[in-house]
């Protein structure tokens, strides 16, 4: 993987359109599941919609986070506006986010304005699991 970005980066200047590719590895359930899709960034908001492959089969999936985008960087919120994480400038950070007794542990790679590498590790007493996404940047038609 090439290093991170070290550009000068401001929130703003992901708004746009994204690629999106997921893979999860579900260690409780034992499965793995994909997802694809697109992500639409805007200054007050992230909606990724797509498809999951699992073994299952294939559902439709769509989530929604608010952002709060400043020069120090993003506040990430549900879409019911509790606080998610705080993603600061630097190209390569960590984060935590306590809900309930899960633990989300997560890293950002920000390869450049055009590409990003978000990991997430989540422990605890329901779950179980590793996920790996890739935020690629694509023409937006609007």
């Amino acid at each position: 993987m090439a290093p991170p970005t070290h550009e000068p980066l401001q929130p703003a200047d992901f708004v746009g359109l994204w690629q999106v590719r997921r893979r999860l590895v579900d260690h409780l359930g034992h499965e793995t599941l994909g997802f694809a899709g697109q992500a639409r960034i805007e200054t007050a908001s992230i909606t990724e919609t797509g498809e999951v492959h699992s073994s299952r089969g294939t559902l439709e999936a769509k989530r929604l986070y608010l952002l709060e985008m400043d020069a120090a960087g993003v506040d990430v919120r549900f879409a019911g506006g509790a606080h998610f994480v705080h993603l600061g400038l630097a190209p390569d950070q960590r984060v935590l986010h306590h809900c309930g007794d899960d633990l989300y542990e997560g890293r950002f790679i920000f390869r450049s304005r055009d590409c990003w590498i978000e990991f997430w590790r989540v422990s605890g007493p329901r779950k179980r699991y590793a996920s790996l996404t890739r935020y690629e940047r694509i023409p937006d038609p609007a």
